[in-house]
């Protein structure tokens, strides 16, 4: 090879390095905070391995930039208290409006929206055309707040029943010993067809109070990161719409009654 043309290779190649630095790619070993339960195909335990749509999605992002990912599962309480702590880089899904009482006093830096999500009640078939009045008794999954729903809980107008997973719930509603299920939509019409094969046993009621926003990622220590993931969800579009097909989470439309909340 020319010496001149080597002289020119190794001079893109400085100019290269300078510019990712001053822009800040550089490869980072992170601890991503994740919830420790089962909501797939979002994001799940299988086989001891974090998996689902928010793996695959951070694993691609973590790919294209040379980070190497160390995923921490644990409950939804403590992973406030590690994320605000420092004992963990990024916290996926994070929310600007979650937790603020745990995040108070820490500047906490969010992406854009990495996936859109509808938190709402789901009833059973025969109790679709009851209103918000006829809602008394509702169950969530441990560790979530139904937002728009909290006002009425704190009156005791609405009784809140926790349990750990779907399936738990779903035994309760079909007990009648609670009127609603408070979840995500996606991931309760998923367990319906995959899991229980009966997609008809819970159904949406959109009618009903219900919490439309976006699952971001989020960081305390790492602004760096978050610009990233920002430009990955620019740049990455096609991907990021394979990865929600693959994973049906893709929202069905509804109208638009909500609120920011998660």
């Amino acid at each position: 090879m020319p010496k001149l043309l080597i002289q020119f290779v190794k001079i893109l190649l400085v100019t290269a390095f300078t510019v990712l630095t001053a822009i800040g790619i550089q490869a980072k070993e992170l601890a991503v905070g994740v919830e420790d339960i089962e909501y797939y195909p979002l994001y799940a335990k299988r086989d001891g391995q974090y998996a689902g749509f928010a793996r695959e999605f951070l694993d691609a992002f973590a790919a294209q930039y040379g980070h190497s990912i160390t995923y921490k599962a644990m409950p939804i309480k403590r992973l406030y208290g590690e994320f605000v702590n420092g004992r963990v880089d990024i916290k996926f899904p994070d929310n600007v409006n979650w937790g603020n009482d745990k995040k108070m006093g820490k500047k906490v830096l969010y992406s854009n929206g990495v996936l859109e999500y509808i938190d709402g009640v789901m009833v059973l078939p025969n109790n679709l055309a009851k209103d918000s009045s006829q809602l008394k008794k509702l169950g969530t999954v441990r560790g979530f707040t139904p937002w728009v729903y909290l006002d009425q809980i704190k009156s005791n107008q609405i009784k809140l029943t926790e349990n750990s997973d779907l399936k738990g719930l779903l035994k309760l509603i079909k007990a009648e010993r609670i009127d609603g299920v408070y979840f995500n939509i996606l991931v309760a019409k998923y367990y319906l067809k995959h899991t229980l094969f009966d997609e008809k046993a819970m159904v949406f009621n959109s009618s009903l109070p219900h919490s439309r926003s976006a699952y971001h990622a989020s960081s305390i220590k790492h602004p760096d990161v978050i610009e990233q993931i920002n430009q990955f969800l620019e740049e990455e579009i096609d991907l990021i719409k394979s990865l929600k097909l693959k994973y049906e989470v893709i929202l069905p439309q509804f109208d638009r009654q909500s609120t920011s909340g998660g």
